[in-house]
C-alpha cells in the first residue's frame, strides 16, 4: 500500500489550476550524412550524432533541452508553454537552429516517422548502459523492439492536469481516440527502400515491441475513467523491471517485476518511482503530467499538428466532456476494433457503433477545431490546414507514396 502511494504522490505533485495548464512537445528528427547514410552515433573517427548534439547545447539558449535517441536520432524537449503560439515560436527557433547545424556539417534532417532504407542491424546503438540493457530485453520479448529504437522518430506530447478526475479524465480520452490520431498523423511512407503501402507501419512495429508494456490502456485492462489511475499503478508494478542500480547508480539487468523490485528498496526515491514510469511505453502515459505518444515525426511545416489536435480534445473541457460522453459508451470490443483500425490506412473499415473509421476521424478532426476555437487564441491555424490535407489526400504516409518509383533516397 505504500508503495502504491508513492506513486500516486508522484503521478499527482504538478496539478495546477486550469488557467495555468501548459503544453510542450517532444519532437524527434533522423539525420542522415551528405552521402545518403545514418550519421554514426558514437563519437569516432567520423563526425558523428553525439558531435551534433554537443554543438546543439553549445549553441541552443534556454530554448528546451537536446538529447539522443538510441539510434542517434535527436530528440528536442520544449519549455512548456500556456499556448500553441507560444509553443509555435520555441518551434521556430528550435528549427532554425537544427537545420542551420545540420547545413553546416553537410547533413540533411529526415521528416519521417521511420527510417526509410536501413535495417536495425546497419544502425548503430548509443554507448549508454541503459539503452543496451533496454535493446537486449526488447529483443527478447518481442519482434520489433529494435526498430523501434533506432528506426523510429516521433512527435510526443506533454499536458498539465488540474486535479485527480481531470487526470484520468484526459488518460481515458487520449486512450480511446489514439487510434485516430496514430492515422491523422502517420508519415512512414518508406520501409527496407520499399513503400509501405496501406500499413501503418510504425503503430505496428510499436504493437510488436512489447506487449506488457506497450499500447492502448484497454489492452491491460484498464477500461474506465474511475480510478483509472490506481489501475495504472497496479498495471506498472506488474510489469517486468528492464533494468535497476548497483551500489554505484549505474544500470544493471534485473530480473524482477518493477513492484518486486521496488520492495526490496529500503529507501525508495522520488527518482525510483520516476524511473518505472519511465519504463512503460503505452500510447498514452502518466508522470507528472499526461504524456501522450504514438504521432509519427510529421512533415516539416506540420509539426504543431499533434500538439494542436489534442490541445483541442483535451484543453477545452466543453468538448472534451461531449468526446467523453460518447467514448464512455463504447464496449470493450468496440475499443478493440478502433485500435485494430489503426494498424491500416484504410479509413474505410467499421469501428464502433458500425461507424467507418473515416467517419469518426472526421468527427475527433472536426471536434478539435471546435476546440481550438473556442480557446480564442486563433490557435486553430496549426491544425487547420494539416486536417485540409489528410482530409483530401489522406494521411502523409500514402501523399509521399504517390508518384514514387523507387525508394527514398
Amino acid at each position: 500500500m505504500i508503495l502504491k502511494e508513492k506513486f500516486n504522490s508522484i503521478i499527482k505533485s504538478n496539478f495546477v489550476q486550469q488557467k495555468s495548464r501548459m503544453i510542450g512537445i517532444e519532437e524527434e528528427s533522423i539525420i542522415y550524412t551528405e552521402d545518403n547514410r545514418r550519421i554514426p552515433v558514437n563519437s569516432r573517427k567520423h563526425f558523428s550524432a553525439v558531435d551534433f548534439l554537443s554543438l546543439l547545447n553549445k549553441k541552443t539558449e534556454a530554448n528546451g533541452i537536446y538529447s539522443l535517441e538510441p539510434g542517434g536520432q535527436i530528440e528536442w524537449s520544449s519549455p512548456p508553454f500556456q499556448d500553441l503560439n507560444q509553443l509555435s515560436m520555441a518551434m521556430k527557433s528550435h528549427h532554425s537552429l537544427l537545420y542551420e547545424t545540420a547545413a553546416e556539417k553537410d547533413l540533411r534532417i529526415l521528416d519521417y516517422g521511420l527510417e526509410p532504407n536501413f535495417l536495425p542491424e546497419e544502425i548503430e546503438l548509443i554507448d549508454n548502459k541503459k539503452y543496451q540493457i533496454m535493446d537486449k530485453y526488447l529483443g527478447q520479448n518481442g519482434k520489433m523492439g529494435k526498430w523501434m529504437m533506432r528506426n523510429t522518430s516521433s512527435i510526443q506530447v506533454n499536458l498539465d492536469v488540474t486535479s485527480t478526475r481531470d487526470l484520468e479524465e484526459m488518460v481515458f480520452v487520449a486512450d480511446c481516440l489514439h487510434p485516430i490520431a496514430a492515422y491523422l498523423f502517420s508519415n512512414s511512407p518508406f520501409k527496407e527502400r520499399k513503400k509501405t503501402g496501406k500499413n501503418n507501419i510504425r503503430s505496428i512495429i510499436w504493437e510488436q515491441t512489447d506487449k506488457k508494456r506497450c499500447g492502448s490502456l484497454v489492452n491491460h485492462g484498464i477500461l474506465k475513467r474511475k480510478g483509472l489511475i490506481d489501475r495504472y499503478i497496479e498495471f506498472v508494478l506488474n510489469v517486468q523491471n528492464m533494468f535497476s542500480f548497483n551500489q554505484n547508480r549505474e544500470n544493471i539487468e534485473s530480473h524482477l517485476t518493477i513492484g518486486e523490485y521496488l520492495k526490496k528498496s529500503n529507501n525508495i526515491s522520488n527518482k525510483d518511482i520516476e524511473n518505472a514510469l519511465h519504463q512503460i511505453f503505452t500510447n498514452v502515459r502518466l508522470k507528472r503530467f499526461v504524456e501522450i505518444r504514438g504521432s509519427d515525426r510529421t512533415p516539416k511545416g506540420f509539426e504543431m499538428a499533434p500538439a494542436s489536435f489534442w490541445t483541442g480534445i483535451l484543453f477545452d473541457l466543453s468538448t472534451r466532456d461531449e468526446i467523453f460522453n460518447v467514448c464512455s459508451k463504447w464496449t470493450k470490443n468496440d475499443r478493440l476494433l478502433i485500435n485494430k483500425s489503426a494498424l491500416s490506412l484504410d479509413d474505410k473499415v467499421i469501428g464502433p457503433d458500425g461507424k467507418s473509421f473515416r467517419k469518426w476521424i472526421d468527427w475527433a478532426g472536426r471536434l478539435a477545431l471546435e476546440g481550438l476555437k473556442n480557446r480564442c487564441l486563433n490557435e486553430e491555424r496549426f491544425f487547420q490546414k494539416f486536417f485540409n490535407e489528410v482530409k483530401k489526400h489522406g494521411p502523409f504516409s500514402l501523399q509521399r507514396q504517390k508518384n514514387v518509383t523507387t525508394h527514398y533516397s
